[in-house]
């Protein structure tokens, strides 16, 4: 019985011990990505600046989609509906003011939270899951994209809103400007970052860890004592609000809110970005973002009509040769080459 005791006290020291370097790891490489965001506006052009911006915010949407995807193991067709949620959320209130200020991202962070708790609830109390909570994201985009055109008065119809004014921010007795081409990317990059921070406490946490237990057993965690149903709608809720911060922060820099936001086709490439990059790390969703945004922009450019063809080659070679994603790929490349060089016939 002792040696069992100091057995598995062993096993929960290394454990621990094990959790904390890839806490200190996340943490590195937080900072390592603040500093690259932060000194990138001096070394590209105006163009690639806007084209920087676009990718940031899209990053933070990709970011949520892995929360609620990669964690909790609910694949969802709708993120863009949070995310135009949050843009109309966002637009409507600045189009009313001479700016937007916290007030507009408080909206736009909290409609698709309210939104998202609400389908939680009847969605996941009602015992719905899998391809069925797939199924029912859908259809909640579809109807979204409806509202979004016919709306007009709210929406301003198939034109969406076209009087959106950019962010300036109160803090205590000065103002921060985000309105200039550098001040949208800092936004944009803050945004990211704090979503980025909120997605690596949530790995890191009792709650992330019932996630992935829910993730790879549903029905062992409800044997556990836990109450699955609540779990998922919480972080359906928290993957919204992200959502949602990354839509008023999208129409905050490009000064548009419009009906393609929550459409499908944004959705299922949001669902791309994160498959492509990886699901199974908050790194995989920025990598997949940036690469395919990228493809695409270079693509269209210098083959404007047949680029779609060459985004699709692309996208079934990363499948057929990074089956787990372009992170996971790269991981599991350096894990292999750590094992070669610690063999002892590899000195």
């Amino acid at each position: 019985m002792r040696a069992l005791r100091v057995s598995t006290t062993g096993t929960s020291q290394r454990a621990a011990a094990n959790g904390k370097a890839r806490m200190a790891k996340a943490l590195v490489g937080i900072a390592v990505l603040a500093v690259g965001l932060t000194a990138l506006p001096p070394l590209i052009g105006e163009f690639h600046l806007i084209l920087a911006t676009q990718i940031v915010a899209y990053a933070l949407v990709a970011v949520s989609l892995q929360l609620l995807w990669g964690r909790a193991g609910q694949l969802s067709f709708g993120q863009a509906a949070f995310f135009g949620i949050g843009a109309y959320a966002y637009g409507y209130v600045s189009s009313r003011d001479s700016a937007g200020g916290w007030l507009a991202i408080s909206v736009a962070v909290l409609i698709p939270s309210v939104i998202a708790l609400l389908l939680g609830y009847f969605l996941f109390f009602g015992g719905i899951r899998g391809a069925y909570f797939s199924i029912a994201t859908l259809a909640f985009a579809l109807i979204t994209y409806q509202v979004a055109i016919s709306w007009q008065s709210v929406t301003g119809g198939d034109s969406g809103l076209t009087g959106v004014n950019g962010a300036v921010l109160p803090f205590g007795a000065f103002e921060v400007d985000f309105t200039t081409g550098q001040g949208a990317y800092y936004l944009a990059m803050i945004f990211l970052l704090l979503g980025v921070a909120i997605a690596t406490a949530v790995r890191f946490s009792s709650f992330g860890l019932v996630l992935e237990a829910i993730r790879e057993d549903e029905n062992r965690a409800k044997f556990l004592g836990y109450n699955t149903s609540l779990y998922l709608m919480g972080v359906l809720t928290l993957s919204a609000a992200l959502a949602g911060l990354a839509g008023g922060a999208f129409a905050a820099v490009s000064l548009i809110a419009a009906p393609d936001m929550v459409g499908t086709l944004l959705s299922i490439e949001i669902l791309t970005w994160v498959a492509i990059g990886g699901r199974n790390s908050v790194a995989g969703a920025l990598i997949g973002t940036a690469f395919l945004r990228i493809l695409n922009d270079q693509a269209s450019t210098v083959l404007q009509s047949s680029w779609p063809l060459v985004v699709g080659v692309v996208f079934i070679a990363v499948v057929l040769f990074f089956p787990i994603g372009i992170a996971g790929g790269i991981s599991n490349l350096r894990r292999r080459l750590m094992a070669y060089s610690t063999k002892p016939e590899a000195r």
